[in-house]
């Protein structure tokens, strides 16, 4: 069985965050291996608390999750701090100890409930760790310091300021355009493929966490980036089809 480290924030509504991660990883036949950052209170509509654990028990947390049986992928997901990303950083790279691991890095910028959960500050110190980056277009936009994207040109000067700030590669989804379909891009070095399925009339909390631990599940399981991003894709229309 595949584990997968889930380093993120708790959600009391349920919706998103851990609860959401463990549930992706179940249903891929993985074992979760959560790090607690942050604690929320929030509703499917607002979030009225966040309280940021201190960095060293982070630092902690991932440690003992390499102790006994190290993860076989990494998802990075709410960081709430410029301290936690650090201790995050910091951690993972010495627990890796120069093992490669697929590691993709979800930049929560802002909770669709309402409430800022992280920084681009606290962000930054993990691109270069990050196998994969995957925002949205308003965190593609706020990461790069570029105004929202209108065309695939401007997608492409978004993805090149990301990669040039040491992001592997990244994947900018299309979840909050409009049109027929939903098509989210990847960047890997001179290469960008597009990945396209119908767009749904309904919509769920926690579709960005789904897609970057259904990502993190299929690269633990061999896959390679392309195919892992497209199949964790097909995983997350399904789900919100339910």
């Amino acid at each position: 069985m595949k584990r997968i480290m889930l380093i993120g924030g708790t959600d009391s509504s349920g919706g998103a965050g851990l609860t959401r991660d463990t549930a992706v990883t179940q249903d891929h036949g993985c074992l979760a291996k959560p790090v607690v950052t942050c604690v929320t209170a929030q509703t499917n509509s607002a979030v009225s608390l966040i309280h940021q654990l201190p960095a060293n028990i982070i630092s902690e947390e991932i440690k003992a999750g390499f102790a006994d049986t190290p993860p076989d992928a990494i998802k990075i997901g709410m960081v709430g701090s410029n301290a936690a990303a650090l201790a995050i950083a910091n951690a993972l790279t010495c627990a890796m100890n120069g093992c490669d691991l697929p590691i993709v890095l979800d930049p929560v910028l802002n909770a669709s409930s309402g409430g800022v959960l992280s920084t681009l500050e606290g962000a930054a110190p993990l691109f270069q760790i990050a196998s994969l980056l995957t925002p949205n277009l308003d965190e593609a936009a706020t990461l790069s310091g570029q105004p929202l994207a209108k065309t695939s040109v401007d997608l492409s000067r978004q993805a090149g300021i990301l990669r040039r700030h040491r992001a592997q590669a990244v994947l900018i989804k299309g979840g909050h355009r409009r049109g027929e379909r939903c098509c989210d891009q990847l960047f890997e070095e001179q290469n960008r493929r597009e990945f396209c399925l119908p767009r749904l009339a309904q919509s769920k909390r926690g579709t960005g966490c789904t897609l970057a631990t259904a990502i993190a599940c299929q690269l633990a399981a061999g896959h390679d980036l392309q195919k892992a991003c497209w199949r964790a894709k097909i995983y997350v229309q399904a789900w919100m089809s339910r």
